[in-house]
């Protein structure tokens, strides 16, 4: 769009109905010509790159009326940039002087405007002047098209459009890159008023009624501009208004287009005066004269809709004296009324400004009915107040306006004798906050505050059954039934709202008192049959009111001569007024406080609603029951709180370290077994310890396990740890999550990320591993944060789960969390029975979702209640966390520095070196699984020195050359960081100098092998010399990160402890959940006693709905937001987490507790042993069978759920109805359609059944009564240019009766003009023996049958159809609400050269978007399932397609599943594509009614979706198939057809090769004559009828006795009992041979297990041969895997 995207002046030139001729130049001819004029300053350069910018160029062609009227545009003196080409005209010359055309201007050429011409000049391009820019833009042939006028007796349409039309200047908005001094203005306004001027003047001196009719909707179309205007143009363009009514008032009528002009001018100037005064209601506060001007634009605009329509109803009688018009904040009615119909006569208003209008009666009207016998009467209602800003007032609901006129005069109506009755109407939705109450007792009281003497008092209480009550008043005390001031009895007799009956209106004359409190008593008066029944609910609401008037001059509201009517209720307020001018009221609600003495009392006859209190009891009790087990698990789980001292430390031991081992929450996670560690460091490594403790159980799932590790020397800097286990005990798999090693001497700490199992059938099947410390980027890194965090969160910080799944080192006990899950239960409560005891009804019961007995009310209350105890959800969990104490840190004695013992010294023999040279061997192994499959077993389990040092030397000289290429990856290993590995090459050259030295102690003699001993020391004397040079180049390279941490950070060592203030704290948090549980149990025991059953029943679904929200929505969505955003904190700022540091404070307070006990080593316990290594391990059977099974039954489980979806999905977007509807139709229109040969045949066809059965009795229905015709029907044909070329679709435009149009003739009509496809937005049609293009000619019946009739009479007169239509079409759709359900009807008449027409009927359905709550909400959840399920899908195949890559594609089960996806995808981008064309659709019908609403891309789209909706079936059956391909049975067909796939495939061949010859043969002899064989198709298709049993030799026979009966002869005995029986025989054979091959029972093996299994879990007894099988095929299984 030109210009889009600025905010600024625009004048749009169309066609000149005001100035009204033809443009001269003939380039501009049907176009439309938009000119944007820029009052800001730009060079040439400037404007000319903004124009283009914008989507124009600079000015430059235009013509004298251009000219002429943008004449008031251009101030005079000022500079405008203007185009190179531009032609200029002078203001007043005239168009046939030549001589005064502007010379052809030269480069930075300007205008300006001068006396009384424009003159163009040359300046400096680098001046900054105005500028004008251009762009042209043609008609759409939509916009020149025809539009019917139904209610016409003949063919009339209204004419095209000229080519030039004036419309409003448009405000757009947009931004384009200017230099500073090059920028619009922000203000616009001054500009804006000076078009409502200009317009204004351009108005007056038109006198042509059509003129005049465009005038009004140009007008229309500006005032939407008004609150761009200032209130004097406002005045203006009323002044337009008033100009326009008069000029039509004094335009004289015409008989035949009275009704067709004049009403639609009333309707335009309402709705320029309902944009005026929108204008008036959004503006602010405005001085004194800006009142006088917003009533001026008020009264003129009435008064000229009132003098229309006076005259109108004048010259027009009419038996309706009275027409009524609405807009979207107005509503008026005016009337004509004489001296007998005025008195007593009554006006009511509806939606926007609903107001009704009583006048008096005669009498009080008989001063103005004696001097105005006739009267016009225009009543208006507001939705606004129009004078807000103005007056301080609070004016809520409609403002009335009442004028009465005559002779073109406003009469002044005041001081009447008796009232006139003026009721206005507040909104509907208006919160009114009643109270509700529910007393036992028979009276209550209600106290008002009453604070201004001027206002009445409306008193509302209505109870839920109908009751008798009396209301007594009283001021300043307590009134009773023989002590009160007034009194009332509800409900009143007689009223005329229902809302009447227990309405009570105090005046301020019954008010006498004047101000202060009131006491209202209500006094049921009940009978004795009633007294025994439950206690009413009543509803309260108390309320004052106030009628004003507009005081025009002292432009304020006042109530002088306004009262309150004894009518008026809490949703309108009549007013009583004695004179005539704009009336409104106000509304306040008044607190008042319900006296309820008895509210004790209610729980005496709680068996009446026992619901909430017998809730709460239950509550109670299963609260009770819980806090006895979780105080029994929190004192249980004290006693796992500890450190545990080794028993195998040594008492000597100075060194102490802290082994923190965490175990995973994997299920069969903790073992029985006995597990051993060995820690290795820099400076030596540590005995073996046996980590248990005979007090608790150890190594739980989930659990964390703290023991203190002595060692005589410090092993410095750790860079390994070794774990295994003994694989004792009943469930001896482990899975070790992390070890900690903390040491208490250096004060630092190393982390070791396991995350894997010892096992020997789970994970790698080994159960001695290796470990190495983490760096901080490992530790700190967002995978490892993020699963960490989330699995600590989820069990700790899942408020409702964490109750189970409590950690004993948490100190936020179980008590406190069952405690708080109470209190948030009982929070959840309150609010929902707050939601349920505002609301009042109970939700309706039919509004269900989806196939759950749950309302949607019931729904989004539960919702509601959610969100909004979020909040106090986060409070209430965090409350005994924040406040936990912290543990004082001990104080360590220092340590002595190591010294070695003079054992260290004393020789080892020759079988202790060897010992200890196997084990660092089996160490370095173990920690390398990659040097492990690399060596042989023989080398590493022989003592043999001479193989055990070079094995040792090459395992050294692969860790040091290599040390990250041998590590093991995954979750079990960790890359080796840099000093990591410095410190493994200080270990093992620790290790060699031990060994020289105890080899160089020991003599030959002692050695089995002396030739051994000779060679060690010096291969290991190389390999010392090695490391050393190795060591120093490290110590001299750049500086490698660590792997160690302190045991605390720096500011929480310096922390100090409050305990006593913590335990306070702990008191008053235990204080706050105890009154908030009191307070919301007593609320709810207190409310709930209010609700009836059905209000009960739905309080306690959405309250259970709310809880579960919380239990499986905002508690796992609380966690994991918490752990993604701690990640991604720590992740950038590495710190450890405050629970993390308060639990190693807490351990290490309990570690500087324990006591050193003596402690004794077995050394001959094999436990100390570590397992012997086996060369690449070998998973047991029994462990691949289960993993294959279970991966079988996974696959199978998921496979099922997509068929379940996907059938769910595919039957939710089914209608049982589509058959039967499309056979009515078929039926309706298809009856002896076929019989039409000729095109002469179609007239009588469509008279009496097309036209009968399209048109109802019901406006806009069809026949049948029940499907609804959408849009108009249209006719189109396809015309031949030449009888001669069959092939060539005729093109032209024609005049009436196909004649050619003529030379210099403007003269059309469109049922004789082509529209191409795009035109008509249609698609190609596929016909009987053609596609035929989406363009023709075309003609609209209308949507009642008289038109229809005159269309179809005018066409038959007019030969629209004749020798040279092709092809003919009936297009219409229809809609049937009760099945939901669109059906596009087409009707085909085609020729196929032969002379006659052939018909065929397509019925193409569509299912609308508008299904009911219920359907929709299912569809919606199981498309939403299914796709994401979907989803899952694609992320494992494109997992599995990056793993496998090319080989990917040659697997038939990848293809088959992406496939799938793919179609489900394409298949959603469509459903989203109908969708949206749905919504098109539907808008243009509603646009535009008459208009032919075209359904055929969004049929197409349907049916590719339908299609894709099949093919996805069929993928899934054959994916099922796929899955079943695991039963023996199934697999033996399979191989089956493999194997006798060559004899398949010639049988196929030669049963192929006679189909054909009998199809041709077939063809040749019987296509003339029988339809079945008319081409070749047909004909094969119907001969393999005949094959199956579905004869036609009758036919055959009758036609040709001899050679028919010969053909079906020999076919049957060929094909039938030769061909077909040696087919099937070839696949028995080899059924046969397949059936008995023991393969299949092999493969059969998982399958069997599975049902084993399934039936054991039904206690299913299997049967011996079944048993028999199974085991047969697990041991073809077993042998097939060894």
């Amino acid at each position: 769009m030109f210009f889009k995207r600025r905010t600024w002046l625009w004048l749009y030139i169309r066609t000149s109905i005001v100035l009204g001729s033809e443009l001269n130049s003939s380039e501009q001819h049907g176009k439309n010509n938009c000119y944007q004029l820029n009052r800001f300053h730009c060079s040439f350069e400037e404007a000319e790159n903004y124009c283009h910018a914008q989507g124009g160029h600079l000015a430059y062609t235009w013509n004298q009326e251009v000219q002429d009227l943008i004449w008031d545009f251009l101030e005079e003196g000022k500079k405008w940039w203007i185009g190179q080409n531009l032609m200029l005209l002078g203001k007043y010359q005239e168009k046939n002087n030549p001589t005064c055309r502007a010379t052809k201007p030269t480069s930075c050429t300007y205008l300006s405007r001068k006396s009384n011409r424009i003159s163009p000049k040359v300046d400096l391009c680098s001046l900054g002047h105005y500028f004008i820019c251009q762009a042209v833009d043609a008609f759409s042939e939509q916009d020149a098209s025809y539009e019917r006028n139904g209610n016409n007796s003949q063919l009339n349409w209204r004419p095209k459009k000229t080519k030039r039309e004036v419309t409003i200047p448009r405000m757009t908005s947009g931004a384009t890159h200017l230099s500073p001094k090059c920028r619009p203005p922000a203000h616009t306004k001054p500009v804006a008023d000076e078009i409502g001027r200009n317009f204004s003047k351009a108005m007056h001196g038109l006198q042509a009624p059509n003129k005049l009719q465009k005038a009004c909707e140009v007008l229309q179309k500006l005032t939407a501009l008004v609150p761009g205007f200032s209130q004097p143009a406002q005045v203006d363009i009323v002044d337009s208004l008033i100009y326009l009514s008069d000029r039509l008032l004094k335009s004289p009528f015409q008989n035949n287009s009275t009704l067709g002009f004049k009403i639609p001018v009333t309707v335009c100037l309402f709705h320029s005066l309902d944009d005026v005064m929108k204008a008036g209601g959004a503006s602010g506060p405005r001085s004194k004269h800006g009142i006088k001007q917003v009533e001026n634009i008020l009264k003129m605009s009435l008064l000229a809709l009132g003098e229309i329509q006076e005259t109108f109803l004048q010259r027009n009688h009419f038996s309706e004296s009275s027409v009524t018009l609405t807009s979207s904040v107005a509503t008026l009615i005016l009337s004509s009324q004489n001296i007998s119909t005025l008195p007593l006569s009554s006006y009511t208003l509806g939606y926007p400004a609903p107001v009704r209008l009583a006048f008096p009666s005669a009498s009080a009207l008989e001063d103005l009915l004696s001097e105005h016998p006739r009267v016009n009467v225009q009543v208006t209602g507001l939705a606004f107040n129009p004078f807000k800003g103005f007056d301080d007032k609070n004016i809520v609901g409609s403002v009335g306006s009442v004028l009465l006129s005559s002779n073109h005069k406003l009469l002044q109506v005041h001081d009447l004798m008796e009232d006139i009755e003026i009721t206005l109407w507040r909104n509907a939705s208006m919160e009114t906050h009643p109270t509700s109450i529910n007393t036992s007792a028979d009276h209550f009281t209600i106290t008002v505050n009453i604070t201004s003497l001027e206002k009445s008092l409306i008193v509302y209480t209505e109870p839920e059954s109908p009751v008798s009550v009396t209301l007594y008043l009283g001021f300043q005390y307590q009134p009773s039934h023989t002590h009160f001031h007034l009194n009332i009895t509800l409900p009143k007799a007689q009223v005329q709202q229902k809302d009447e009956e227990y309405t009570w209106v105090l005046t301020p004359e019954s008010l006498q008192y004047g101000t202060g409190i009131y006491y209202i008593t209500a006094v049921l008066n009940k009978s004795k049959e009633s007294a025994q029944q439950a206690p009413t609910p009543f509803s309260i609401i108390t309320a004052v009111t106030q009628c004003y008037f507009w005081d025009s001059h002292n432009s304020s509201w006042k109530s002088n001569g306004c009262g309150v009517g004894p009518q008026s209720t809490v949703v309108r307020t009549q007013c009583l007024c004695n004179h005539l001018t704009y009336i409104a009221s106000d509304f306040f609600i008044v607190p008042r406080t319900v006296n309820v003495a008895d509210t004790i009392k209610l729980f005496l006859r709680v068996t009446n609603n026992p619901v909430g209190v017998s809730l709460l009891a239950s509550l109670l009790g299963f609260y009770m029951l819980l806090f006895i087990w979780a105080w029994r698990k929190d004192k249980a789980d004290r006693q796992k709180v500890k450190v545990t001292v080794l028993a195998d430390n040594d008492p000597s031991s100075q060194f102490h370290y802290l082994v923190q081992v965490s175990t995973g929450y994997r299920r069969r996670a903790s073992t029985t077994a006995k597990v051993v560690i060995t820690l290795y460091g820099s400076e030596g490594r540590s005995e073996p310890h046996y980590l248990c403790d005979s007090q608790k159980a150890v190594f739980e799932r989930g659990g964390l396990d703290v023991f203190l590790l002595s060692t005589q020397s410090s092993l410095g800097e750790l860079h390994s740890l070794r774990l295994w286990h003994d694989n004792s005990g009943v469930s001896p798999a482990w899975y070790v999550s992390q070890v900690i090693v903390s040491d208490m001497a250096g004060n630092r700490k190393w982390h070791f990320l396991c995350n894997c199992w010892l096992a020997v059938d789970l994970g790698d099947c080994e159960r001695d591993r290796v470990f190495i410390p983490v760096s901080e980027k490992e530790l700190f890194s967002f995978r490892h944060l993020f699963s960490s965090l989330f699995v600590e969160k989820f069990t700790q910080d899942y408020l409702w789960l964490s109750i189970a799944t409590r950690h004993p080192w948490n100190q936020f006990t179980r008590v406190q969390r069952l405690t708080s899950c109470m209190t948030l239960l009982l929070c959840n409560m309150v609010i929902n029975l707050m939601f349920w005891k505002i609301n009042g009804p109970t939700a309706k019961r039919d509004e269900q979702v989806g196939p759950f007995a749950v309302t949607w009310s019931e729904l989004l209350i539960s919702i509601q209640t959610a969100v909004i105890l979020f909040p106090v959800n986060l409070v209430i969990g965090q409350l005994f966390p924040l406040i936990q104490p912290q543990e004082p840190l001990p104080l360590f004695p220092p340590i002595q520095a190591s010294c070695l013992s003079d054992a260290s010294f004393a020789p080892l023999s020759v079988s202790e070196v060897v010992e200890e040279l196997k084990d660092t061997v089996g160490f370095l192994l173990r920690r390398s699984a990659y040097l492990l499959s690399a060596h042989e077993e023989s080398s590493w389990s022989s003592y043999n020195m001479r193989q055990l040092v070079p094995l040792f030397s090459s395992l050294v000289r692969a860790h040091v050359e290599g040390p990250g290429s041998h590590q093991r990856a995954g979750p079990c290993g960790a890359n080796v960081a840099p000093k990591n590995h410095h410190h493994l090459c200080c270990y093992l050259l620790r290790v060699l100098q031990r060994l020289r030295c105890h080899l160089s102690m020991s003599s030959p003699t002692q050695a089995d092998q002396p030739c051994d001993f000779l060679d060690a020391p010096s291969q290991l004397q190389k390999l010392q010399e090695f490391l050393e040079t190795y060591i120093l180049l490290t110590e001299q390279g750049p500086p490698r990160e660590a792997t160690s941490f302190p045991i605390l950070s720096p500011e929480e060592g310096r922390k100090s402890t409050a305990t006593g203030l913590s335990r306070w704290l702990a008191y008053l948090c235990w204080l706050l959940l105890g009154v908030t549980s009191l307070a919301t149990a007593f609320f709810t025991a207190l409310y709930s006693l209010e609700l009836s059953k059905d209000q009960a029943t739905s309080w306690v679904i959405s309250m259970i709905l709310s809880v579960l929200q919380n239990v499986f929505v905002i508690q796992p969505v609380k966690v994991t937001v918490l752990s993604l955003s701690m990640a991604l904190i720590l992740n950038r700022v590495p710190s450890l987490t405050r629970e993390k540091e308060q639990q190693t404070r807490r351990i290490l307070a309990l570690s500087a507790k324990c006591s050193s006990s003596p402690g004794s080593r077995d050394k001959g316990n094999p436990i100390y042993v570590a397992p012997a290594m086996n060369s690449p391990v070998q998973r047991p059977d029994r462990t691949l069978q289960e993993k294959k099974l279970l991966k079988l039954t996974g696959d199978m489980l998921v496979q099922i759920l997509f068929f379940v979806l996907l059938m769910t999905t595919v039957n939710s977007t089914q209608n049982s109805s589509r058959f039967y509807f499309h056979q009515a139709l078929w039926k309706s229109f298809s009856h002896r359609f076929s019989e039409i040969k000729l095109m002469n045949h179609f007239y009588p066809w469509a008279s009496h059944t097309l036209l009968p059965n399209l048109y109802g009795d019901y406006t806009g229905f069809i026949t049948d009564g029940n499907s609804f015709l959408l849009g108009n029907v249209l006719l189109r044909q396809i015309r031949i240019l030449k009888p001669s070329h069959q092939d060539l679709e005729d093109t032209e435009n024609y005049r009436v009766n196909w004649r050619p149009p003529k030379t210099n003739s403007t003269e059309s009509d469109s049922i004789w003009h082509y529209q191409n496809q795009e035109t008509l937005g249609a698609y190609p049609i596929q016909g009987e023996f053609a596609t035929y293009s989406g363009g023709g000619y075309t003609v609209r019946l209308g949507r009642n049958s008289s038109t229809a009739t005159r269309v179809l009479q005018h066409l038959e007169q007019s030969h629209w159809l004749d020798c040279r239509t092709k092809s003919l079409f009936v297009e219409f759709v229809v809609f049937n609400a009760n099945v939901n359900l669109f059906c596009v009807v087409t009707l085909i008449l085609e020729s196929n050269n032969v002379g006659a027409f052939f018909t065929s009927v397509r019925l193409d359905t569509l299912t609308s978007l508008q299904t009911s709550k219920k359907d929709f909400a299912w569809s919606i959840v199981s498309q939403v399932l299914y796709y994401l399920l979907v989803c899952y899908y694609g992320f494992i195949q494109g997992r599995r397609l990056k793993q496998q890559r090319w080989r990917f594609l040659t697997r038939k089960k990848n293809i088959l599943n992406i496939s799938l996806i793919l179609t489900s995808f394409v298949m959603l981008v469509l459903y989203m594509k109908l969708i949206s064309l749905h919504k098109k659709n539907m808008a243009q019908y509603h646009n535009d009614h008459d208009r032919f609403i075209n359904f055929y891309e969004a049929v197409k789209v349907n049916s590719a979706v339908i299609h894709l909706m099949s093919f996805l079936v069929l993928l899934a059956t054959v994916q099922l198939w796929t899955l079943l391909h695991h039963h023996p049975r199934l697999q033996v067909i399979g191989r089956t057809l493999t194997k006798a796939w060559d004899e398949v495939v010639g049988f196929l061949l030669v049963i192929l090769i006679l189909l054909t010859g009998y199809a041709i043969a077939f063809n040749l002899l019987f296509g003339w004559s029988i339809y079945d064989y008319r081409t070749f198709f047909s004909s094969a298709v119907t001969f393999v009828g005949c094959l199956m049993g579905i004869s036609h030799y009758k036919e055959i026979i009758a036609l040709d006795p001899v050679l028919g009966s010969f053909l079906i002869l020999t076919s049957v005995i060929l094909m039938v009992l030769v061909i077909i029986n040696l087919f099937v025989s070839a696949i028995l054979m080899s059924f046969g041979k397949e059936r008995k091959s023991p393969k299949a029972w092999k493969e059969a093996a998982l399958i069997d297990m599975l049902l084993q299994k399934l039936s054991s879990l039904l206690g299913i007894q299997n049967t011996p041969e079944s048993t028999a099988v199974t085991a047969m095929g697990t041991d073809m299984l077993k042998d097939e895997l060894s």
